[in-house]
Order: structure tokens, then sequence, then C-alpha cells
């Protein structure tokens, strides 16, 4: 197991023994580090949009949310306009690439917006 999913474990098991509730995955609060210690709210990602699965020819909030959180993360989705095109299609691949076990395949589910809103695996 690495280091991610043993401190999310970790994290879990404390919250759910001291009876705390979590927020679902999907939804989890914004990340605390940022690359260049800009928090993703400042940056204008927002976390309560709804997260429905995505892909090339998507349109709307939820692809605009999908795209500021890749450009958060340093990959490049062209305008964060609400439109999955081809550069957005490239960024998320490069994305699922890097980041955790996540399958290749251009789309955002739900564990590409899990690891997109907590780069958390």
């Amino acid at each position: 197991m690495n280091v991610r999913k043993s401190l999310a474990l970790a994290a879990a098991t404390v919250a759910f023994g001291s009876g705390l509730a979590l927020a679902p995955a999907a939804h989890a609060a914004a990340p605390a580090a940022a690359p260049g210690g800009v928090s993703a709210a400042v940056f204008g990602c927002d976390y309560t949009t709804a997260k429905p699965t995505i892909s090339y020819g998507s349109t709307g909030s939820a692809v605009k949310q999908a795209q500021c959180l890749l450009k958060y993360w340093g990959y490049s989705p062209g305008a964060v306009d609400g439109i999955f095109g081809t550069n957005t299609r490239s960024a998320v691949i490069s994305f699922q690439t890097n980041v955790c076990d996540l399958d290749v395949d251009g789309i955002v589910g739900p564990n590409t917006w899990r690891a997109l809103s907590t780069v958390g695996c």
C-alpha cells in the first residue's frame, strides 16, 4: 500500500471511529496543499458542483470544474470554457497517466474526479 493510501485509510479510520462524517470523495474539500502555495478555492475551482462522468464532447459546469482542477494541478486543458475538447482530453490523459493507478481513457469518471479533487488515490 502506498503512503497516500495509508494516510487516507488512517484518516478515515480516525474520522469514523470518532463519529465524524466524511464527505464523499467525489465532493471532497479543496486540497490544502497547492502548486505554488495557491489554494484551489482561490484558484477558482468549485467543489460543490455535481461530478457526473464527462468526456470528449461534454459541455457545462462540470467540464469547467474539471478544466479548473486540471489547470490547478498543472495540466493545461486550454481555456476553462466548459467545452470538453481535444486540449481537455489531452490534459485528462496526461493527468491519468501521472496520478495513481487511474485508467487512462480520457474520461473523467468517479476515480478521476476523486484524484482531481484530492490528488489522492
